[in-house]
């Protein structure tokens, strides 16, 4: 059971121990989400803790290769746009997400952090937009390697091939970690699992163990995806299995996506390093 969203975050030290980890020459990793419904059995932060506990198992594998990690204070005021018309999904400007979060990393750049790497759990189109541009946005103004953490099989939707400077790649998932015939797009059985592996205080069982599966044909994904009709597609607001929630398999798929990214980061890691020492030859 998690401790809250701000449990092993620089938010919880002082500034001299964040002056210590620049010392250090420390990585960040920036938990992105929102604050949105998900369902009427979750809470409306489920992405923003998801996020955290997945920074949480990443910073973990990289320090275990002689990393110092710091994690940044979680980023949830990120863009809604697929719950955008649902009760407690609060609607934040494209704009808006990406100027603070521009500026947060502006302040990390200030304090002396060279390397950050944003860890995302909202896969809203616009959100993924949004992170793309501010990370981007960082890297050329601000001369740092800022990178968002982003899935490979999803990036040539958005015009990306992998070899920019402000995104690293991530492997996509191959192994099934649920027996759940619903795919989990939202607040379905994954979720649900893993708000209840980490936060059961905020995850109603009973609720989702009342709940029938909602699924939608592929040309109505993509209706879910741009918003505006969430609520006429899922009128409790979820799309998956909830009821499923204990055939996942939580630690399986958290050590997973954790080693996913760590691997990748140390990958772009490394080949910073090489490029660096190269120029000093």
């Amino acid at each position: 059971m998690m401790a809250g969203m701000f449990q092993n975050t620089m938010v919880n030290m002082k500034w001299t121990d964040i002056q210590n980890c620049v010392d250090e020459n420390a990585l960040v990793l920036l938990p992105l989400g929102v604050i949105e419904e998900h369902g009427p059995h979750l809470c409306l932060g489920t992405d923003i803790y998801t996020a955290h506990i997945q920074s949480i198992h990443v910073q973990q594998r990289l320090e275990q290769k002689g990393l110092k990690v710091v994690i940044a204070p979680p980023f949830y005021w990120g863009v809604c746009q697929s719950t955008g018309g649902f009760i407690g999904s609060f609607k934040i400007r494209r704009e808006t997400a990406r100027a603070l979060l521009f500026d947060i990393l502006t302040s990390l750049a200030e304090f002396g952090f060279k390397n950050i790497y944003g860890i995302n759990a909202h896969g809203d189109i616009e959100q993924n937009i949004t992170l793309i541009e501010a990370f981007k946005e960082a890297v050329e103004k601000l001369k740092i390697n800022a990178r968002y953490t982003f899935s490979q099989n999803v990036m040539h939707h958005y015009g990306l091939k992998g070899d920019e400077p402000y995104i690293c790649p991530i492997k996509p998932q191959t192994i099934s970690v649920s027996a759940s015939h619903y795919p989990d797009v939202h607040a379905g059985d994954i979720e649900t699992a893993t708000m209840n592996r980490f936060y059961p205080h905020l995850t109603d069982v009973q609720k989702a163990k009342s709940l029938p599966p909602v699924t939608l044909g592929e040309d109505k994904i993509m209706t879910w995806l741009l918003g505006g009709q969430t609520g006429q597609l899922s009128s409790e607001g979820y799309l998956g299995a909830p009821a499923d929630f204990e055939s996942a398999d939580v630690i399986k798929n958290i050590d997973d996506i954790a080693d996913r990214i760590s691997a990748a980061i140390l990958e772009k890691n490394e080949a910073l390093a090489k490029e660096q020492a190269a120029k000093l030859v």
